[in-house]
């Protein structure tokens, strides 16, 4: 799968529709179908799994003790960089929701992160690390054990049921939240979530 040029397709496979925050497989595959070939090339389709798979890996300690942490040992440069990141993806245009008419910055995102203090508004978990990488390649590792610590940006309303890209339609998130609503459980310790007291 090549990038996608801007282009990124949402979640798939036969999801319930308590998880339904995207498109199916079979709408994305119908969606492509009708697109120019060479535009067709550019989409990655990246369908999330029917529901969240076992896993028996330990999650490794947290990376940031507590939020304050979190600040003393990233610059506001590392931050800021991390926002633009997020803004871009929320930015892009998806395969079955055009572009957004409001355009979320940076700094927009940094201002979601910051009232949140990294806290997930689903599950409450500490969000502020990111998905693991392979250090020698920089190739993407698996993610289910840390995937309520990886810090995500998400709408309230999908997009892709006519969500809108303001401030006040997105959310501080964990990446496991995020990915399926019916795991969306405040307090939840699994998939290494992590709360501190007091930050």
């Amino acid at each position: 799968m090549g990038r996608a040029g801007g282009l990124v397709a949402g979640y798939g496979e036969a999801m319930s529709d308590l998880d339904r925050e995207a498109p199916t497989l079979e709408a994305l595959t119908a969606r492509l179908a009708e697109l120019d070939p060479e535009q067709a090339a550019r989409i990655r389709v990246e369908p999330a799994p029917l529901a969240p798979e076992p896993s028996n890996a330990a999650a490794p300690p947290p990376v940031y003790a507590s939020f304050s942490d979190f600040l003393a040992k990233t610059t506001p440069g590392q931050r800021l960089a991390w926002c633009r990141t997020k803004a871009k993806k929320a930015n892009g245009e998806r395969l079955m929701s055009p572009a957004p008419e409001h355009r979320i910055t940076a700094a927009d995102v940094a201002t979601i992160l910051m009232t949140a203090r990294g806290r997930c508004a689903h599950c409450g978990s500490l969000a502020v690390e990111r998905r693991p990488s392979n250090p020698a390649n920089g190739a993407p590792l698996p993610w289910e054990h840390v995937g309520r610590r990886i810090g995500s940006l998400g709408h309230v309303v999908a997009r892709f049921h006519g969500g809108t890209n303001t401030p006040d339609n997105l959310a501080w998130s964990c990446l496991w939240c995020n990915t399926w609503q019916s795991e969306r459980i405040p307090g939840a310790t699994d998939r290494g979530g992590y709360h501190p007291e007091g930050d």
